[in-house]
């Protein structure tokens, strides 16, 4: 039974540890951060705490002093002048703080937190968004990393600085009756117990409603975005939405009704054992020394008291403080477990540079399925592209076509197989630098609420810029369009941030995301249904210009259409994850496969359509 209890309690010391542990880490990071706020807050603390020392113990021993001594009022005059001078001084850095210095510091801190999160999220492998364990911690540190900072500041500063108020306080106290301390121990020791039992209700609270409130952010989104406008208004998805909202938002309460009982149950008895102890038991205390026993002066009655409430208070919050630890701890550790990822892919990886000039990328028996799936998406693929070569690669919806262009990229490593560039494993070039060798437009793409020109070059624009730009428009054919709005290439679009923002169709949203590939100077070209949205004539001219702007390029289509394919140098067909013909369309043809199939059954349709 000992040696449990032994045990027992060294798992606690170890647990103290590594909140502690885990309390600078965070304020580590926000010290790197924004020096000025973390500096800025144990400034405020120290000044507070000097405040309240002063005002509860050291004005009335010497005023008491004053009197005692039979001081005439004219020497009492500089000292209340000197207070009051005192307190305006520290009432003024106060409000100076709490209404200039704060803010600023905490949207400084705010910045760079998220920054350096964002910078973490995107260095991270795509296959992380798929994994729920690391996407639920992504959520909860996106969710805590803002205010567990400023609690964890709050905190360590309150801490540190209340522990050499502390000092001085319980030295004052012994001088006059070492006994008294006790009154302003035991609250302690109870706040601190009782406090642990409530951070554990309050994270198990926390806990319970994540999967309820990540609901809610995403009807919250799904109605604000414009991307799902039309079917919520053509459809019963609106109702649906609102249902799970509000089952969510039920589940919350349920939730809170549950455990903020308790916890209310909990905090009163706490506070109410408190008050009742330190304040009743102190007067009680001092008023039988000063009167029965008569061995207490009057400024000592005054000091004795107020120093054990402020002692009383300084320890309950000190105790709320560790107890707060291990309650940060535990938010800490998801911002932890998120900042401490090693992604297998990282765009900071170093490697090898890239020559350009000769470029031949092979995939040698790739296979590839996603994360949590057995079944395999990409089944033993071969292919090359050297430099100046057009492919397309072309099959049915759920071919694994744009999967195979995902790995092309390294936005994803294979399962089985290898990927080299210039005969060696792409796993030992530079991501960044690899990555940059392409021009990419997916079917997915996205337009951003910034100016024309930003959507292009997807950076600042310089005024070097401009002609790059104007070009790349002309050549995905909405240079003309373009050229109509208030402001140019400089009109924002999308009105999400700006009232004279433009909005245009989707043909030429993705007309101005095919421009993007234009505008980089690159190795290879993807385009992974870059004419979906198009019509026919204005898919013609987007291939032809996209040929003769990417002469000196690799070119790689993905399209349904296989009109595009009668360009390509090299066609691969994919069905079920395999590539089951490959060749140029002429050979195809001859082949008289699933391809040439495929082929004939568009170009039927294309000519009903034009005899309609």
């Amino acid at each position: 039974m000992g040696k449990e209890i032994k045990k027992k309690e060294e798992n606690e010391k170890v647990s103290l540890w590594s909140a502690l542990k885990s309390n600078c880490y965070m304020l580590r990071i926000s010290f790197q951060a924004c020096p000025s706020r973390v500096i800025g807050s144990f400034v405020y603390r120290i000044l507070q705490h000097l405040n309240g020392i002063y005002s509860s113990i050291i004005f009335w021993e010497i005023l008491l002093g004053f009197v005692e001594k039979g001081a005439s009022f004219s020497k009492v005059i500089p000292f209340l002048i000197f207070t009051v001078l005192l307190y305006f001084i520290i009432f003024i850095v106060f409000q100076y703080s709490n209404n200039i210095l704060d803010p600023v510091g905490n949207q400084k801190l705010y910045e760079k937190l998220h920054v350096k999160m964002f910078e973490k999220a995107t260095d991270s492998e795509l296959e992380c968004y798929e994994n729920p364990d690391f996407y639920n911690k992504y959520m909860k540190a996106a969710t805590q990393i803002k205010g567990r900072a400023f609690r964890v500041l709050v905190n360590i500063s309150g801490l540190m600085i209340s522990l050499i108020a502390l000092v001085y306080l319980c030295y004052k106290t012994i001088q006059i009756d070492p006994v008294a301390v006790l009154f302003a121990v035991f609250p302690m020791i109870s706040t601190y117990f009782i406090g642990k039992k409530i951070n554990k209700l309050n994270y198990e609270l926390y806990q319970m409603n994540i999967f309820a409130d990540r609901k809610k952010e995403y009807v919250k989104r799904s109605i604000y975005q414009q991307d799902y406008a039309k079917e919520l208004r053509l459809s019963n998805g609106f109702v649906l939405l609102i249902t799970n909202f509000q089952d969510a938002v039920n589940t919350v309460i349920k939730n809170t009704k549950k455990y903020g009982f308790k916890v209310g149950l909990l905090s009163c008895f706490s506070e109410g054992l408190n008050q009742v102890f330190v304040t009743a038991g102190s007067i009680i205390y001092a008023s039988v020394r000063l009167l029965y026993f008569k061995n207490l002066e009057i400024s000592e009655y005054i000091v004795l008291i107020n120093a054990i409430t402020y002692i009383s208070e300084i320890l309950v919050a000190d105790a709320a403080c560790i107890s707060k630890l291990q309650d940060n701890h535990m938010y800490i550790q998801n911002i932890r477990e998120f900042f401490d990822y090693k992604p297998n892919i990282s765009e900071s990886q170093p490697g090898l540079s890239i020559n350009t000039d000769d470029i031949l990328l092979k995939m040698e028996n790739v296979s590839f399925s996603y994360f949590g799936h057995a079944q395999e998406v990409l089944k033993d693929i071969n292919i090359s592209i050297s430099k100046k070569e057009k492919i397309v690669l072309v099959g049915e919806n759920g071919a694994g076509k744009t999967t195979l262009v995902k790995l092309l990229m390294r936005l994803y490593d294979p399962t089985k197989g290898k990927l080299t560039l210039n005969g060696n494993n792409i796993k030992e070039y530079s991501v960044k630098e690899y990555r940059n060798m392409f021009g990419t437009i997916f079917q997915d793409f996205r337009i951003f609420s910034l100016t024309v020109a930003e959507n292009v070059l997807m950076r600042r624009m310089k005024k070097e810029d401009r002609k790059t730009v104007e070009m790349a428009l002309k050549n995905s054919g909405v240079y003309e369009k373009v050229q109509t709005l208030p402001k140019g290439i400089e009109t924002t679009l999308t009105k999400e941030f700006d009232s004279d923002g433009a909005v245009l169709s989707g043909g030429e949203y993705q007309k101005i995301a095919i421009a993007r590939v234009f505008a980089k100077d690159c190795a290879i070209a993807i385009l992974d249904e870059p004419s979906s949205a198009l019509d026919p004539i204005a898919e013609y001219q987007m291939y032809k210009s996209m040929l003769k702007a990417c002469e000196n390029k690799a070119v790689v289509f993905i399209s349904h259409r296989l009109s595009s394919a009668v360009l390509a140098d090299r066609i691969y067909m994919l069905e079920h994850g395999r590539i089951i013909e490959s060749g140029s369309h002429r050979e195809l043809m001859k082949k008289n496969g699933k391809y040439a199939e495929m082929f004939r059954f568009q170009a039927g349709n294309y000519v009903k359509e034009e005899g309609a």
